[in-house]
């Protein structure tokens, strides 16, 4: 064996310091570590799944990088993290810099810029596209519920009253409208579980995780959205109480991802992103008409980077959404989209503070959901839960459950969008006028309906049992978005306040004006979306777009702020939510947390190196790539740290020499391997804070940080170890780093127990950082019951055998046994 390879075997022992000083155990190493050890051994020598990982066994009493769940017999073999890769976002942008350098020629570089413009266009047409035809499938499936038109194929909304024809009333009208309204429920939840699982749900805290620098790509793929467009018109046209705009964003970034692959600009990861963002903006100009919504949608919520060329190319595309939809016009109303309503009518001051209270009711309601769906989401994770009951079993029942509940009140009975455009609209000779009469919101000649005890119980029942429907269906394995069943629970509690108020106004004079009761429902549909979501400048755009006018912005944006601070007191948003319960990485923009550890109390050592001072040969470098299957390797001149180089450069660099006839024994001089290093590598002290570190992956989207300096007496330059953004995510959700702000004193996971401090009084400290939200609270309950989704690659000792890409087991502090498990980043 060269010393080249002696080296890379011993993984750098001789460095793999910390700062942490750790008591050494005396006790035998556990089951679970002896098992971990078989199994990486094992995985070295790629036995296992066909895929090395980048893992050095070492003897001795030193500290471990090992796992989380120490001796949880429940400890599942589905990593979820190791098969998400994660983008460097800086070395992508760099990439794409030099890539742009090179083109030279006028036409070249004309072409480059011209990209990105057409691909947001064209990804605009086709979100609309898809859009529209989902709408037309939607009208057309549904009405088969309720019976036929003559001449056929023209919905319910749009035929003539004289020309409709039901399948009966009574007993036979109701078991039609339940028999169809299955049936499409069971053929997307089959469409889903047989071809595309991954189109289930909303996918928005999907779209949110890529977009925050991590690859999902069976998310995007093409068999995701050749299922999620007929999936999602099937299961809205079932009745389910689920709604299609969140979904769309999720078409929309599939198109995105169809489209760039034409494009050779947009392979780069960080350039994809920015399309993706673009095509969130044009999901939700589709789904609701409204671009400038869209765009702060994608902004606000979806985002994780969002710098100018992103904002202008979202623009772009939510224009191009919008001008394809008012061309189609499928919803035959004079704005973009089904809701489009007209009101001129100023608000009386006296009426903030019943807008205000609407958002109180927005805020409590959102939470309320948030946390029954989310506990009932997690129950059904369980495999106890999966073993009883099938997928498609479980959309079949949901479906049927909601239609016989539904049936009872006619407006539960119709579609939700066309519900909630009746309780938006005013009572006059529009349109929907006999939708509104059919619901007993308007009488026959256009006059508003008398604020009868029938009306307002039917209105709060209406928003009761199309909430507890939610509840039971929003994570069902169907496409199923929540902006539609939330906008109707709200838009039925404020028509319900809005009647009582019209009903006071007409006895006493309170105003001085007419009351209109579709402004209260739009106000307490914004409420309770802004609860649910907690999404607030962009629901204020998209409510005022739907108005067509400035006239009720205030109301709007009451409602929507008091929604979203009633609803931040109590939990997080649901999308937030989702991304934990489906065990999602992802890392937040702002931390409750303040952090007193050091990059160096985390971080990897005894990295596999190639060192260039011992003048490796070519068939030193082909038996480092061949037997350390690692994306890159740090490269160091002795004690000195050079930069990275990428396992696919090193190889083209193996090729290259090869072209030249150079042989095994050759050696690679320093130029040629500095030539495909990179020396721009983000570096930090050993010694810098975690804050900074966070502050690095967030706003620079870095995906490793070398943590060089001096240690020991050592020289300035020494790599000193490696920091990865998802061992730096893995111990914040773990809360083995950080504290709570108002607790900078409370003891950290990590920290040893001093003489005389019992397990009682060290879990009492730990209590704040668990107890202090929602989202800890329910992980930390979740893990203990058991579900698959929420164990990520913390809990199994086989982990490492999956297809990750970097991020080995984070070690425990407290466990020191006979072998040291250190994780380099795997070949992705």
């Amino acid at each position: 064996m060269t010393n080249f390879r002696r080296a890379v075997s011993e993984g750098g022992a001789a460095q793999n310091h910390c700062c942490v000083v750790q008591s050494e155990s005396t006790e035998e190493p556990s089951q679970w570590r002896q098992h971990a050890v078989l199994e990486l051994q094992k995985h070295r020598r790629g036995n296992l799944l066909g895929n090395d990982s980048a893992i050095t066994v070492e003897s001795g009493s030193s500290r471990s990088l090992a796992l989380d769940a120490v001796g949880n017999p429940d400890s599942t073999q589905d990593a979820l993290w190791p098969s998400m890769p994660t983008v460097e976002m800086h070395g992508e942008e760099i990439s794409h810099e030099q890539e742009a350098g090179e083109q030279t020629s006028c036409c070249n570089r004309a072409w480059w810029l011209l990209q990105g413009w057409l691909l947001a266009i064209m990804v605009g047409i086709c979100s609309s596209l898809s859009g529209a035809g989902l709408d037309v499938g939607v009208q057309g499936l549904s009405s088969v519920r309720f019976g036929v038109c003559s001449p056929p194929w023209i919905p319910f909304r749009h035929c003539p009253e004289d020309s409709w024809i039901y399948w009966g009333h009574g007993m036979t009208g109701y078991a039609f409208n339940v028999g169809f309204g299955t049936l499409w429920a069971f053929i997307s939840g089959m469409l889903v579980y047989a071809f595309a699982p991954a189109a289930a749900g909303s996918g928005i805290p999907e779209v949110k995780t890529i977009l925050n620098g991590f690859v999902m790509a069976d998310v995007v793929s093409w068999r995701t959205l050749l299922i999620k467009v007929p999936g999602l018109m099937l299961s809205v046209a079932a009745g389910m109480s689920l709604g299609k705009e969140g979904p769309l964003v999720h078409v929309a970034v599939c198109w995105a991802q169809l489209l760039s692959r034409a494009f050779p600009q947009f392979a780069n990861e960080a350039k994809r992103r920015e399309l993706f963002s673009a095509a969130a903006a044009a999901g939700v100009s589709t789904a609701f008409g409204a671009p400038l919504g869209g765009v702060l949608f994608s902004l606000e919520e979806v985002s994780s980077f969002f710098p100018s060329r992103t904002l202008i190319k979202s623009f772009t595309a939510a224009m191009a959404a919008a001008i394809v939809l008012s061309v189609l016009n499928t919803t035959n109303t004079k704005g973009l989209t089904l809701f489009s309503v007209e009101y001129s009518t100023a608000c009386h001051p006296i009426e903030y503070f019943i807008f205000a209270v609407l958002g109180v009711v927005g805020g409590l309601i959102g939470a309320v959901f948030n946390s029954l769906n989310v506990r009932w989401s997690a129950f059904r994770m369980t495999p106890a839960f999966r073993k009883r009951v099938h997928p498609v079993l479980e959309v079949t029942c949901i479906a049927l459950v909601t239609l016989l509940s539904s049936f009872p009140l006619a407006m539960t009975r119709v579609l939700s969008s066309d519900a909630i455009h009746a309780l938006f609209e005013a009572c006059d000779a529009g349109s929907g006028h006999q939708l509104r009469g059919h619901l007993k919101l308007c009488t026959a000649d256009d006059a508003y309906a008398k604020a009868s005890a029938s009306l307002l119980m039917e209105l709060l029942l209406a928003a009761l049992i199309r909430l507890l429907q939610t509840i039971l269906t929003f994570g069902v394995p169907c496409p199923a978005g929540l902006f539609v069943p939330s906008l109707f629970t709200g838009a039925a509690i404020g028509r319900f306040v809005g009647v009582i108020v019209q009903a006071a106004n007409h006895e006493r004079q309170i105003f001085p004006r007419t009351v209109e009761p579709g402004v209260y429902a739009m106000v307490g549909a914004a409420a309770v979306l802004g609860g649910v979501c907690r999404v607030t400048i962009s629901l204020v755009a998209i409510m005022l777009e739907l108005t067509g006018g400035m006239t009720y912005i205030v109301p709007f944006m009451i409602a929507v702020l008091i929604a979203k601070l009633v609803g931040d007191t109590l939990n997080e948003g649901i999308y937030d939510l989702y991304i934990v319960l489906k065990g999602y990485p992802f890392l937040q923009e702002e931390l409750d947390v303040t952090f007193i550890e050091r990059c160096c109390d985390i971080m990897q050592s005894g990295l596999t190196k190639l060192d260039i001072s011992l003048q490796p040969t070519v068939a030193d470098l082909t038996w480092l790539i061949q037997n350390f299957h690692y994306s890159g390797y740090p490269v160091v001149k002795g004690d000195s740290f050079l930069g990275y180089v990428k396992r696919e450069y090193l190889r083209e660099l193996l090729g290259h020499l090869a072209t030249l006839g150079r042989t095994d024994a050759d050696r690679v001089n320093e130029d040629e391997l500095l030539s495909v290093t990179d020396h721009s590598v983000m570096r930090m002290s050993p010694d810098a804070s975690l804050g900074q570190a966070h502050k690095v992956f967030k706003q620079l989207g870095c995906k490793r940080i070398f943590l060089v300096g001096s240690m020991r007496g050592n020289s300035e330059d020494v790599l000193q170890g490696m920091l990865s953004k998802k061992i730096f995510l893995h111990f914040l959700k773990t809360g083995k780093i950080g504290h709570m702000r108002d607790y900078p004193n409370s003891t950290p996971y990590y920290a040893r127990q001093s003489p005389g401090r019992s397990n009682v009084a060290r879990a009492a400290g730990l209590a704040r950082f668990r107890n202090t939200s929602f989202v800890a609270s329910l992980l930390s309950n979740s893990r203990r019951r058991g579900p698959t989704q929420l164990r990520t690659m913390v809990n199994s000792p086989e982990m490492s055998a999956s297809s990750g890409e970097e991020d080995g087991p984070p070690y425990d502090e407290e466990a020191t046994g006979d072998a040291e498990f250190v994780m380099q980043e795997n070949d992705s």
